[in-house]
């Protein structure tokens, strides 16, 4: 979304300075009237304004061809912000065992971000893992991040430590459940192309 809003920004300015050298090109090489001249040029900020204006899209899809594609549009990039508290997170964990769970549970995250990208009609589909799963394995690690930083290593500590590892342990089952759930219209897609495979190989057969 950023990178879309500096992008809109530059197409603004680029139509208002071709609209000002419109401008001042009427104005002063062909004398036209100041208040035509005017007119003209407005027209033709906001004509180059539509015209040059990006496309914010998903992957290669652009969101205006999506229902509530601009909604979609900023779940995902909050799903995105959650994955890179995760990145960051995995990379500031000490114990091997917590930082092998985060691994794998960034691995499934990038792995759901990629597939939604290529599937933005499935992002709606996606709400539970983006708005519930995600941004809490985003918070759980930020405080992990937050206890390990105090080098506490009393036995409340620990225990929370371990009962951290548990509760990453079972956001990776949620997370592979959620990435099956997506997944699943290509499964079965993927099974029925197998079943006529197997009935077409038998027919030919005469089995």
């Amino acid at each position: 979304m950023e990178k879309y809003k500096k992008k809109e920004l530059a197409a603004g300015l680029l139509a208002g300075l071709l609209a000002g050298g419109l401008f001042l090109a009427l104005l002063f090489l062909f004398h036209w009237n100041f208040i035509v001249d005017m007119v003209l040029s407005i027209s033709a900020f906001f004509g180059l304004s539509l015209l040059l204006k990006p496309k914010l899209k998903i992957g290669k899809i652009s969101i205006d061809t999506l229902p509530e594609g601009e909604t979609i549009s900023r779940q995902l990039e909050e799903a995105q912000k959650d994955f890179h508290c995760i990145e960051q997170a995995m990379e500031q964990i000490h114990e091997p065992a917590v930082r092998q769970e985060t691994q794998r549970l960034k691995e499934t995250a990038k792995n759901i971000l990629e597939y939604l990208e290529k599937h933005p009609e499935k992002i709606r589909s996606a709400r539970q893992f983006i708005d519930y799963y995600q941004e809490t394995a985003s918070s759980l690690l930020k405080k992990y991040i937050e206890l390990q930083d105090t080098q506490l290593r009393t036995d409340d500590v620990i225990q929370l430590q371990n009962n951290t590892l548990k509760a990453i342990g079972t956001l990776n089952t949620a997370f592979e459940e959620q990435f099956q759930k997506l997944m699943r219209s290509e499964m079965i897609d993927m099974e029925a192309e197998i079943r006529l495979l197997e009935q077409t190989v038998k027919m030919e057969n005469g089995i």
